[in-house]
């Protein structure tokens, strides 16, 4: 089991950092937890620099997500590796969607990565709980 401190923010967000891996980079991201997501989604800019490319090896389709924005079309890769936080909190072939999630947040992680646990947020203390099945 983990616990994961999160900082008060505006709206009650949660914001937890972790790191996306591909071969020999990896690149540290603030991922804003979202349990009404069913994927997770990561800046293009963000994942062009690591080498997620729509012509990387591990590209899997196009992409269309709709949100309170509009329609947002990008692409699927499957992530070598998501960390969240610590060592203890890392997947393997996460299906990732490459579109920036909204204004001001870099990545948005969702029910494709938090359903691989039990999890429990606490807003009056601030923590992410987590515990792999």
């Amino acid at each position: 089991m983990i616990k994961i401190p999160f900082p008060p923010q505006k709206y009650d967000f949660i914001v937890v950092p972790g790191v996306i891996y591909r071969a020999n980079k990896q690149h540290i991201i603030n991922f804003l937890i979202d349990t009404a997501a069913s994927t997770t989604m990561i800046d293009p800019d963000i994942m062009k620099d690591i080498g997620y490319t729509r012509d990387c090896p591990e590209f899997v389709s196009p992409a269309k997500v709709s949100s309170p924005a509009g329609k947002e079309e990008g692409y699927r890769v499957k992530s070598e590796k998501i960390l969240l936080y610590s060592m203890e909190c890392v997947l393997r072939d996460i299906d990732v969607v490459c579109i920036r999630p909204e204004r001001n947040v870099e990545a948005l992680l969702g029910v494709n990565f938090l359903k691989h646990f039990h999890y429990c947020i606490d807003h009056k203390d601030h923590v992410l709980t987590l515990k792999k099945h």
